[in-house]
Parts: C-alpha cells; sequence; structure tokens
C-alpha cells in the first residue's frame, strides 16, 4: 500500500463530498490521515487508499481510463503543480473567454459613444447659459460707449 496523500480539498473533489464532510470522517478517525504544522496551524493530507476504502470508491473515478485519459486532457504545468483540464471543457472556457472579451468591446464602444454625447450636450449647455447671461452693467457716466 503506497503512502499517496492529497488535500483534503482534492479528497473532497475525488470523492464529491463536502469539505465539511472529509473533515467529519478524519475526526471519526475513519479514514487515515497525516497532519503536518504550518504557522497558521495544520495541514491534514489524506491517505487516498484509505479514503477510497472508505468510500468504497475504485481507482479510475472519471470512467477513463491510461491511454484515453491523457488524450482527452491537458496538461498545465506551474510553479511545480500540475492540473489536468479536459480538452472539451477548455475549449468551451476559451470559447467563452472570446465571447466575453467581444461584448466588452462592444460595450467600451458603446460607453464611448455616450461619454461623447454627453460631452456634446453639456458643451451646447454651457454656451445657452453663456447666452443667457445678463450683460454687464454700464456706469451712468459711460452712456456713450
Amino acid at each position: 500500500m503506497a503512502n499517496n496523500f492529497i488535500s483534503i480539498q482534492d479528497a473532497a473533489d475525488l470523492t464529491k463530498k463536502s469539505i465539511q464532510t472529509i473533515r467529519r470522517a478524519i475526526k471519526a478517525k475513519h479514514i487515515k490521515f497525516r497532519r503536518d504544522k504550518t504557522p497558521q496551524g495544520f495541514n491534514y493530507l489524506i491517505d487516498k487508499d484509505s479514503l477510497m476504502d472508505f468510500y468504497k470508491l475504485n481507482d479510475v473515478v472519471s470512467g477513463q481510463t491510461g491511454d484515453t485519459a491523457k488524450k482527452d486532457t491537458i496538461t498545465f504545468k506551474s510553479d511545480g503543480e500540475t492540473m489536468d483540464v479536459d480538452v472539451n471543457d477548455f475549449k468551451t472556457f476559451v470559447q467563452t473567454l472570446q465571447t466575453m472579451i467581444a461584448q466588452h468591446s462592444e460595450e467600451r464602444q458603446n460607453f464611448m459613444r455616450l461619454v461623447n454625447t454627453m460631452q456634446e450636450k453639456i458643451f451646447v449647455l454651457e454656451n445657452q447659459i453663456n447666452l443667457l447671461k445678463a450683460p454687464a452693467a454700464k456706469k451712468w457716466y459711460a452712456f456713450w460707449k
């Protein structure tokens, strides 16, 4: 039995249970775990095999095995961490981003048109206010000017 430990979040994702449910199972000592001390407290790492046995899960949760899983996923590596993403999910994400960018561009253009219209209206109103101002009062002795 290999000691491969996973985080509580990974265990919750793997079993499709809440984090709180995993914590309750740890507290009841239904699953084997390891506690690592951190400056903020403790990180609990759960033994994957113990988790699989307790929740009666197979090693293949997603229904994909070996080569088919590699063909349908993209692996991203960053700062020593790897993340596998389904190709279809990634394509959907890219399409959604492109749609959002196009909508943002249209909204920005509409906003700029609105700002320009408002500036023009303000300019017209300022000119009308200047026309309505009373002429400067002339002194009584400056009637010939």
